[in-house]
């Protein structure tokens, strides 16, 4: 049997997002809220969370900022992080650490935690964001074993990958983890046939989907379709 987790990924990012989470928290459909403690709206979006009685996961960035910590020496591009990541872990760990505290400071429960474009898979940052998880006992951690890596190549090759390497580190360390993650071959443009593509291939196991609804634009022109997607019967005939 397969067990889907609905997750909503930005939180605090843009005000669109933080609404579009809001009508599917109200709708049911929605099971965790990833929030981003460096976003503008991240005071609403713990409030959002917490009287809708959402998991709350703590999107952890040193990326995009403005960070907590300082993070001057942070590269804002992703791909830049592959050679910058050993040499930068110990002020990642420092930013990651204050950016869960700005989220308890804020009341929020943090039971899971993950990374704004999933940073925390590069081997350096793994055993950062390890060492936190088991600090701060937060009880469930994402590794993204992609069963649509072939949909984004090479990217979604490298990815699957190190999150394979993640989730057998995982296993030993002791945090939960889904077994396998939906959404990254087509993040900001989720449909109903990808869904039942994917979901179709996957036997048995916890499964997180991960979802970026939007009432407007904020980074992809397919967020609105998610959110229109999210509300759909049909969507939430799947969750039940």
């Amino acid at each position: 049997m397969t067990r889907l987790t609905v997750t909503i990924d930005d939180g605090g990012m843009h005000e669109a997002v933080n609404k579009a989470a809001e009508e599917c928290m109200k709708a049911g459909v929605v099971h965790r809220y990833s929030i981003l403690p460096t976003g503008d709206g991240v005071v609403s979006a713990c409030s959002l969370a917490m009287s809708e009685g959402v998991q709350i996961s703590a999107h952890l960035d040193c990326c995009r900022g403005p960070f907590l910590h300082g993070g001057s020496l942070f590269p804002r591009k992703a791909s830049r992080w592959f050679t910058a990541a050993r040499k930068l872990a110990p002020q990642v760990r420092a930013e990651w650490s204050c950016q869960l505290e700005k989220l308890l400071s804020l009341g929020a429960m943090v039971t899971c935690i993950d990374s704004h474009r999933h940073l925390h898979h590069l081997p350096p940052l793994q055993d950062v964001f390890l060492e936190i998880a088991g600090e701060y006992r937060i009880g469930t951690v994402r590794t993204a074993v992609l069963p649509d890596r072939y949909s984004r190549f090479p990217e979604g090759l490298w990815l699957d990958g190190l999150g394979r390497r993640l989730q057998r580190r995982v296993a030993v360390r002791g945090p939960g983890t889904a077994s396998r993650m939906l959404g990254f071959g087509a993040a900001g443009s989720v449909d109903r046939e990808y869904i039942r593509k994917h979901l179709a291939a996957i036997d048995t196991g916890d499964v997180e989907l991960v979802m970026h609804p939007a009432t407007e634009r904020v980074w992809s022109p397919g967020q609105p379709r998610e959110l229109k997607l999210m509300l759909s019967e049909w969507f939430r005939e799947l969750v039940k």
